[in-house]
C-alpha cells in the first residue's frame, strides 16, 4: 500500500461565536486548511489543525499561504510511502522543519491528524485504539472565556456555557489589572461560589505586577492562573510560584516538548496546558503528556481549530488517564459554530463530528479513524476563492 496523492485545500469558515483573545485583542481567524491523504487502495485520511491569521503574525510570520507552500514541500516526501508507518513518516517530516516556530508545528499537526485518521480507517478502529485504547468514556469540560469588550458581557457568556453544562471557566485577561479584577468579580457574581474559575494572563505581567494582581483576583476564589509571565522568564516564574498561593499553569512555557521539559526541570509551574495542534499533533502530544505523567505534573488538554481538529483532540483525550484537578478544554471549536454542544452544529464541513459534547461533557468518540465524514457540498461552499487547492502526486 502506498500514498499516491495529497490534497491541500484552503477553507474560509467564519466563526459564528465571538472568540477574541486578550493579547491584542485579536479575533480568531477564519482561515483553515483541509488535507486529504489518498492511497492506491482508495482510502483517504483527513487532517486539519489550527486556524491561520489573516496577516502574518506570531513568531515566524507564517501566513496560511506560506503554510500551504511548506505543506506542499513536505507532502512530496510522503508520495510512494507506506501510510501504515505512521511514526516513521511523522519523524521524517519533523526532521525537515524548524522546531523554533509554533506555526510549523501546526503544519506537522495537519499531517499527523490525516495520517492517524487514515491508519484507523485501514485497520477499522477508532484512533484512540491506536493510542492504547479507551481510558475515559466521558470528559468534563472547561470553557475558555472569550475576551469580550466588557466584564459584564464576558460574565454573561460564561454563564451561558455553565448553564449549558460546562464544569468550569477560564477567563482571558490582559495587562490592565483593574479590568482583570473586574472580569473576575463579574464572573464570580454571575456563576456563584461553586464554579471553578481560572484566569489566563497571557504573559502580560511582570513578577511584581503578577503577584499583586493574582492576590486581588484570589479574593474571588481563583482556581488557577495561566502563564502570567513571558515564557522565557523561567527564573521569574520559579520565584512567582514560591510566593503565590494559587496554582500556576504553563501555556507558552510548555508549548513544545523541549520547553515543557525545561519548565518542569526548573520547577516553574504547578501544571501545564497542552494545545494539541500547537504541540505538533497526536504523536508529539503523547510524548508531551508522558513527560507530564512521569514528572507528576497536572495538565489540561485543549485543541483549537475546526471539527476535524476537534475530533483528533477527542480521541487523544479519551486515551489519556489523567488527574481531574483541572478540567480539559476540548470544546473550544464550538466557537466556530456558536453553540455549547455538538447537536446544535449546522453548516459544518463534516456530516458527523464523530463524537458528542453534551451537558458540558465529551463522550467517547467513534471510528473508524477519527469518525468524521466530509460534507463535500459544504467543503465546496467554504473553499477559499483566493487560494487554489494544491495537489501533490
Amino acid at each position: 500500500m502506498k500514498i499516491t496523492r495529497i490534497e491541500i485545500i484552503a477553507l474560509d469558515q467564519p466563526h459564528k461565536g465571538r472568540l477574541i483573545f486578550a493579547t491584542g485583542p485579536t479575533p480568531a481567524a477564519n482561515n483553515f486548511i483541509l488535507m486529504k491523504i489518498h492511497t492506491d487502495e482508495g482510502h483517504v485520511g483527513l487532517g486539519s489543525s489550527y486556524s491561520f491569521p489573516d496577516a502574518p503574525l506570531l513568531k515566524s510570520g507564517v501566513s496560511r499561504e506560506g503554510a500551504m507552500v511548506l505543506m506542499k514541500d513536505l507532502a512530496r516526501m510522503l508520495i510512494g510511502e507506506d501510510p501504515r508507518r505512521t511514526h516513521y513518516l511523522l519523524n521524517k517530516l519533523e526532521t525537515s522543519i524548524s522546531g523554533w516556530y509554533s506555526e510549523n508545528w501546526y503544519v506537522l499537526g495537519t499531517f499527523d491528524c490525516a495520517l492517524y485518521d487514515l491508519k484507523g480507517k485501514l485497520y477499522g478502529v477508532p484512533v484512540y485504539e491506536l493510542l492504547g485504547g479507551l481510558q475515559r468514556e466521558r470528559i468534563p469540560l472547561e470553557h475558555i472565556q472569550s475576551f469580550l469588550p466588557t466584564p459584564e458581557e464576558a460574565a454573561e457568556e460564561a454563564k451561558r456555557y455553565i448553564d449549558g453544562g460546562f464544569k468550569s471557566i477560564k477567563l482571558h485577561v490582559n495587562s490592565d489589572a483593574q479590568n482583570a479584577v473586574a472580569r473576575m468579580k463579574a464572573a464570580r457574581e454571575a456563576l456563584g461560589p461553586a464554579i471553578p474559575i481560572g484566569v489566563d494572563m497571557g504573559m502580560a505581567y511582570s513578577l511584581s505586577g503578577a503577584l499583586r494582581t493574582i492576590e486581588s483576583l484570589n479574593e474571588y476564589d481563583l482556581n488557577f492562573v495561566e502563564q502570567p509571565l513571558p515564557a522565557y522568564d523561567i527564573e521569574g516564574q520559579v520565584l512567582l510560584r514560591q510566593k503565590c498561593r494559587v496554582p500556576i499553569l504553563a501555556d507558552h512555557g510548555a508549548m513544545s516538548i523541549s520547553e515543557a521539559f525545561a519548565s518542569i526541570k526548573a520547577g516553574a509551574y504547578d501544571g501545564a496546558h497542552c494545545l494539541l495542534c500547537r504541540v505538533g499533533g497526536i504523536h508529539r502530544a503523547v510524548k508531551w503528556a508522558d513527560l507530564m505523567d512521569i514528572s507528576f505534573t497536572d495538565y489540561q488538554i485543549c485543541n483549537q481549530g475546526n471539527t476535524i481538529a476537534a475530533a483528533a483532540g477527542a480521541h487523544f483525550g479519551v486515551a489519556r488517564k489523567k488527574s481531574d484537578r483541572f478540567n480539559d478544554e476540548l470544546g473550544l471549536f464550538l466557537y466556530l459554530h456558536g453553540t455549547t454542544d455538538t447537536k446544535s452544529i449546522t453548516d459544518d464541513i463534516v456530516r458527523d463530528p464523530g463524537f458528542t459534547i453534551e451537558n458540558g461533557e465529551l463522550h467517547s468518540p467513534r471510528g473508524p479513524g477519527l469518525g468524521v465524514e466530509l460534507d463535500d457540498d459544504m467543503v465546496a461552499r467554504y473553499r477559499s476563492p483566493s487560494l487554489q487547492p494544491i495537489v501533490v502526486d
